[in-house]
């Protein structure tokens, strides 16, 4: 072979390795999300957005605003997108005209919050180059301040693990002499969650919800049906063995300061993404909860815990009950552990998870939980699911056989926090070891 020809191929080699390189940077810049001209100062005036928006709560003296960043909103005042690193800004306002000084606590708001480093250093990035500095500093004047003086006001960021649809999480203070709690449920532009989509307003005609005192609310309880249904009633599923008593949607909060996450609509785009994390064994933090009926209708709230694959979950149902007690409402549910997902021909969407059998682990798990975020002000057992035992254990709509001693918790939450040795025992039933 000549040496023309040999340089022919070789210069041929040359250029198909430049074009290979420039391809693979492009891509790896298409990945990261990065562009040339991307590359923005943090702009102040983003806040006027968000701050125009911001709702209040009051506690006394105390008076916090407060609102969500979306997307666009965080990236314009930072200089950098949080979005791309699962981070969601909340802004806050506290103007304290108390005698206390507050000390604020952002693991209320979110028991997993990013410090201002952690969040500096995750946008730091080689071509933004001076940008990097502007950014330090917006990110470095962000947080809400540790102390907030009495007679002052001061504002500031929380930095949380991104949502979209509605925020629910708490704002707390400590004075020395009590703590303060300021709750929140605001929407976000982007994903929806399921409970979205419920009226609670209208559930049951007025009128009709009868307010009972605790000895009528454990024969209520016990009398409840034993389990969850399919959809026609006509087969049981898995077994109610949970009871929330709270203030409406607050009793939710509880929840979410212990890392519980609501669910996503039950759609094909929900579907498409638990396909995708159990293929790939991924996590998917909000994924939907299938159906299961009480009341005549399916869940009307859906939390779960997950692990970082998606077959891999702590999850409940809850459905408000037709009756109050105190003024307080009555929440009927089931939880249960997911331990892997499985084939099935039940459902159009093919597959469902497994659960654990052994579900009154599932029910001391959850009053463990809610024990430590210090809601829980009285609990008790109750009949009403009946005994699951082997050689013959029932079984829920998937299969899966479960057992029980086939009693209920019941869980009384509210505030203010209290420590273990407050919190009330009911006599009511005793679970045996």
């Amino acid at each position: 072979m000549s040496e023309t020809v040999l340089r022919r191929i070789w210069q041929a080699m040359e250029r198909w390795r430049w074009r290979a390189v420039a391809l693979a940077l492009a891509i790896l810049l298409a990945i990261a999300g990065f562009s040339w001209f991307g590359v923005t100062a943090p702009d102040r005036t983003a806040e006027q957005s968000f701050m125009s928006r911001a709702e209040a709560r009051h506690l006394g003296a105390v008076t916090v605003r407060a609102a969500v960043l979306t997307d666009d909103e965080s990236q314009r005042y930072f200089g950098a997108s949080l979005a791309d690193h699962g981070i969601q800004a909340i802004w806050l306002s506290v103007n304290n005209t108390s005698d206390s000084l507050l000390e604020f606590l952002p693991i209320v708001t979110d028991p997993n919050y990013f410090s201002e480093a952690e969040v500096e250093q995750l946008l730091r990035a080689w071509w933004r180059g001076s940008a990097n500095a502007s950014i330090k500093a917006a990110v470095a004047q962000a947080p809400v301040p540790d102390v907030i003086p009495q007679k002052q006001t001061a504002a500031g960021f929380v930095f949380t693990h991104r949502e979209g649809g509605l925020k629910l999480f708490s704002v707390g203070f400590e004075t020395g002499s009590e703590e303060l709690l300021f709750r929140f449920a605001l929407p976000v532009r982007g994903g929806s969650y399921a409970i979205e989509k419920v009226d609670f307003s209208n559930i049951y005609p007025p009128g009709s919800v009868e307010d009972v005192d605790l000895a009528t609310l454990r024969e209520r309880l016990a009398k409840l049906p034993c389990c969850t249904t399919n959809k026609s009633g006509s087969e049981n599923g898995d077994p109610l063995n949970i009871i929330v008593v709270g203030q409406g949607l607050d009793a939710l909060f509880s929840f979410i300061g212990r890392g519980w996450r609501l669910d996503e609509p039950f759609d094909l785009h929900s579907v498409y993404r638990t396909i995708q994390a159990f293929l790939f064994r991924s996590e998917y933090l909000n994924a939907p909860v299938s159906p299961l009926h009480v009341f005549g209708r399916q869940q009307d709230v859906a939390l779960q815990k997950a692990r970082n694959t998606v077959s891999l979950r702590n999850h409940l149902r809850l459905w408000l009950a037709p009756f109050t007690v105190g003024g307080l409402q009555v929440w009927v549910g089931q939880i249960s552990r997911d331990i892997g997902i499985k084939l099935t021909t039940q459902v159009w969407y093919l597959t469902t998870h497994r659960i654990s059998p052994a579900v009154d682990q599932d029910r001391f798990y959850l009053l463990q939980d809610l024990i430590m975020s210090g809601a829980v002000s009285r609990f008790g057992f109750v009949q009403g699911v009946g005994v699951s035992s082997m050689p013959d254990p029932r079984v829920n709509l998937g299969a899966d056989p479960y057992l029980t001693d086939g009693l209920r918790l019941v869980l009384f939450l509210g505030t203010p926090r209290r420590a273990f040795d407050q919190i009330e025992l009911l006599d009511w039933e005793h679970p045996r070891p």
